[in-house]
């Protein structure tokens, strides 16, 4: 093939400033999360990391310089004239790359749609701002790995790269997918990413991947439970000849899960889910039947081994099946799964963003992610601008002293602001002033943390503090997309 034009989704001129950034940022974040990665894998292989070339990751607002191709500082340029990116163009002699690379383009496309759809509904309901963050990391990763494609001769190259991409997209899906009462249109999205996924995995010849000791583990806890629920069966007020059968076919049950348990190392993706989602057929069958009893010591044990099986669900990425009706009466659990517990994710059942929210607030799960982000930047804030001061003497002219110092104590001053507004439940169109301006002073500062090693520092000393600086970039970023508005 002697090539392929692609064109990236702009953001249009009505989003212009804030979804220029956003793009902008995340690109950045997701192009050196990727190069962290790569050069973690080589190094577990024995070998060395791979040292970045010119052309390996587009430059972002922190990507890795290019030598003789640093711009000329511009301090008194305008914010606004941002132009969009020109048509880029891919070239590869492989048809299967040809391939990959058209199939990433519709990845693309559909997740800008995502972004679009989840912004909409986030002007209703604030607690739908938290899923964005993840939606313009994955993107932007879909786009950098889209981009090493270019020159690429064998879909082997792009094989590393493409794993971390699937990973985060299949916890987007799946934090997506369990969002309640979704619209008609977001699982039409939402389909049709995963479709495309479906698409690039089978293309790289790979499994969906998860974590399957991770697995192994919660499968083994749930026959924990499990015996112990048996062992308080014999025991509870119940008929012999009724508890006797209770009995049996509970362990059956158990040892079907200890059976699966097993099988976890080895069994493919889409025959542990089929498998696992007949037994929790069968077990809420059982469950719904135990809590007819009315027994609080067995409701008890029922409602440890549902959170087991919603925790299995979050690992295969699968949210959990329709909950049976819950019986009536104060102080008894609904019978099989009750309310999800999802691991890593930070979005538990009734408390997942969007659950109760609207535009003026944001929800309680939200606004505590949101509040640990902020107190994380405003500790690496206070830091960088600790090692700043220390080496200002060897900056120069002066004027570049002066604006950089000026733009670190007022980064640490807006990190500050914001967690102590989230802390105090301040309203959300304070926190979205505190957040943009946050932005621009980011921007402005990245400018000029980006060539410090030509204002008099140089060496490791250079390198600490671009390296420090980036460390604040995932913060920022998620702050940023969480309370920006972008249309």
């Amino acid at each position: 093939m002697a090539g392929m034009t692609f064109s990236l989704l702009t953001a249009p001129a009505a989003v212009a400033q804030n979804g220029s950034f956003l793009e902008s940022l995340f690109r950045s974040i997701a192009e050196k999360k990727l190069q962290d990665e790569l050069s973690k894998r080589e190094t577990d292989r024995g070998g060395r990391p791979p040292a970045p070339r010119p052309g390996d990751f587009p430059a972002g607002p922190l990507g890795p310089p290019i030598p003789g191709s640093r711009p000329p500082i511009q301090p008194d340029r305008p914010r606004d004239d941002r132009r969009p990116e020109r048509p880029q163009t891919i070239r590869t002699n492989s048809r299967e790359v040809g391939q990959f690379a058209e199939l990433l383009i519709q990845m693309d496309r559909e997740l800008a749609s995502l972004k679009d759809e989840l912004q909409d509904l986030s002007r209703r309901d604030a607690g739908i701002r938290a899923l964005l963050p993840e939606t313009y990391q994955v993107q932007a990763l879909a786009r950098t790995v889209l981009r090493q494609c270019d020159g690429a001769n064998s879909l082997s190259l792009l094989l590393d790269p493409y794993r971390s991409l699937d990973q985060r997209w299949r916890e987007l899906s799946f934090q997506v997918r369990s969002v309640p009462n979704r619209s008609d249109r977001l699982r039409s999205i939402v389909a049709n990413c995963d479709q495309t996924g479906r698409k690039l995995s089978r293309l790289m010849k790979i499994e969906p991947q998860f974590d399957r000791h991770g697995l192994h583990d919660q499968m083994i806890i749930a026959a924990t439970y499990m015996q112990a629920l048996l062992d308080d069966v014999e025991t509870a007020r119940v008929p012999s000849d009724q508890a006797h059968d209770l009995v049996h076919r509970g362990r059956l049950l158990r040892e079907a899960i200890l059976e699966e348990a097993d099988r976890a190392e080895s069994v493919q993706y889409e025959e542990i889910v089929s498998r696992f989602t007949d037994f929790v057929a069968r077990w809420q069958a059982y469950a719904s039947e135990l809590a007819m009893l009315r027994d609080p010591v067995l409701d008890r044990r029922l409602a440890r081994i549902a959170q087991c099986g919603d925790q299995t669900y979050a690992l295969l990425w699968m949210p959990p099946p329709p909950r049976p009706t819950p019986l009536p009466g104060p102080g008894y659990p609904s019978p099989g799964y009750p309310g999800p517990v999802y691991p890593g994710t930070g979005f538990p059942g009734g408390g997942f963003p969007g659950g109760g929210s609207n535009q003026g607030e944001l929800s309680p799960r939200t606004r505590q992610t949101l509040m640990s982000d902020a107190a994380s930047l405003e500790g690496s804030a206070e830091y960088f601008r600790a090692d700043l001061k220390r080496y200002a003497r060897y900056l120069t002219p002066d004027s570049y002293e002066r604006e950089v110092l000026r733009g670190t104590d007022r980064l640490y001053e807006l990190a500050k602001n914001l967690h102590e507004d989230l802390d105090r439940r301040q309203p959300l169109d304070r926190l979205q002033r505190t957040a943009a301006e946050l932005a621009e002073v980011w921007e402005s500062l990245s400018d000029e943390i980006g060539h410090i090693d030509s204002h008099g520092l140089t060496g490791r000393r250079a390198d600490s503090i671009q390296q420090r600086f980036e460390q604040m970039l995932p913060m920022v970023g998620s702050l940023s997309a969480s309370l920006l508005p972008t249309r």
